[in-house]
């Protein structure tokens, strides 16, 4: 299975102490942000890429459900 976190490094200075995160608005939007230098950016994921990232959340989904025998933490 192939991972869903890229390494990413800062385009500004070069630094790999990058922080990630993905927001669902109309469509998948990675946000990043440079620890070192403050650059932040965006960067629209193509709609074949979205497919994949919602089939691993759902894999990943129902394999949890599995590991605790369909209790959810809510």
């Amino acid at each position: 299975m192939r991972s869903a976190r890229r390494l990413v490094s800062c385009l500004v200075c070069g630094s790999s102490e990058v922080r990630t995160d993905e927001v669902i608005d109309r469509g998948v939007v990675l946000l990043g942000e440079c620890q070192r230098c403050d650059h932040r950016w965006t960067r629209r994921l193509p709609p074949a890429a979205e497919g994949e990232r919602a089939l691993a959340r759902g894999v990943a989904a129902a394999a949890l459900r599995a590991a605790t025998g369909g209790l959810s933490a809510a």
